[in-house]
Order: structure tokens, then sequence, then C-alpha cells
């Protein structure tokens, strides 16, 4: 199951498998961490509340930091308070020591490392395309062209085999494109 920070991820928990590999994109740690959850994965560019990373991370999951063109700073700043398994990955040619999986939003990029980790379905929950939540500083317009790529990324998984579920008020939808 993975989990991204929209709207909708706190109703849709309820349909978490106890069996599930339970994979938080960002922001969607803190609901996690909020709802008694932990996750076993973690991706993050750093741009959510890092505290709760960090609790996760010392608790047994492993984070995946993606390092960017504007979040030095934070990989400086917190990338030294991880005391758990840490993965760095960039989307350019990697250099040593970090990995290149594909994606483009911590959620797509997240579907993108699950799926060079074998994993051949994936259920989404809290991912909404079409009404991005609102992030301060953040234009709405910026956030939907993202949420744009990220079904393209996810809609290219699905035509190599991936199987990609949306959970949906506990139904099940592919997304499209």
């Amino acid at each position: 199951m993975l989990c991204g920070c929209g709207g909708s991820l706190e109703p849709e928990l309820e349909f978490v498998g106890q069996e599930e590999l339970l994979v938080a994109a960002d922001g969607a740690t803190s609901t996690l961490v909020s709802a008694s959850m932990s996750p076993d994965i973690i991706v993050t560019d750093l741009d959510g509340k890092v505290e709760d990373q960090v609790e996760a991370n010392a608790e047994g999951s492993v984070v995946f930091v993606h390092a960017h063109g504007d979040n030095r700073g934070a990989i400086e700043r917190y990338a030294p308070a991880f005391e758990g398994a840490l993965v760095g990955t960039c989307q350019c040619a990697p250099v040593s020591g970090l990995f290149n999986f594909g994606g483009f939003t911590d959620g797509d990029r997240a579907a993108c490392i699950l799926s060079e980790l074998g994993v051949s379905h994936i259920r989404l929950a809290g991912f909404d395309f079409e009404t991005p939540s609102e992030k301060s500083g953040r234009s709405s317009e910026a956030k939907a062209r993202k949420l744009a790529w990220a079904r393209r990324i996810l809609g290219g998984l699905s035509r190599h085999g991936v199987r990609i579920e949306q959970v949906v008020d506990g139904s099940r939808a592919v997304p499209n494109r």
C-alpha cells in the first residue's frame, strides 16, 4: 500500500491489509504516525514533517531521501538525524552512493522504487490526481502539473506490468493515462 498525502488518505487507511508493505510518500508519514501506523518505507525529499520521518526511521522504517536542485540545505540539516537505514536517490546520473530509480514526485518515485524492488502490485491510498492538496508556499497549478506527471509515470509502470490500483472508498480503480 503506497500512501500519498492527499485528503483522502485518513479514511482510506481502514483498507490497509495487515500483511501489506506500507509505504509513505513524504507527508503521508505524519498521517500514518498519527494513526499509530508505522511505514515500512518512506520516500521523501524532506519537505514534509521531517521529525515524524526521523522518528519512524528510528523505529525501523527504511527512508529513501531524494536529492534535487533545491533541497541541499534540508539534506545537510536533516540527514544526520536519521539513525536507521537510509538510501540516497537522485534524478540524474547517480554518483557513488546514490540511486536513480525514476519518478518525479515522492509518490510516483516510491512506485518506481517498489517496481525496482520487484513489487508487481501497488495499491494507492491518499492519491488525488484531480484536486491537489494545499501546501504552504506552493502554487496549486504547479502541484496539478506535478500530479499530471505522476499519473503519467504510474501509467508507464502499468504498461510495463506493474498492477496499480487506487483505493477509492474501499473500491479499486486503476488510475488512467
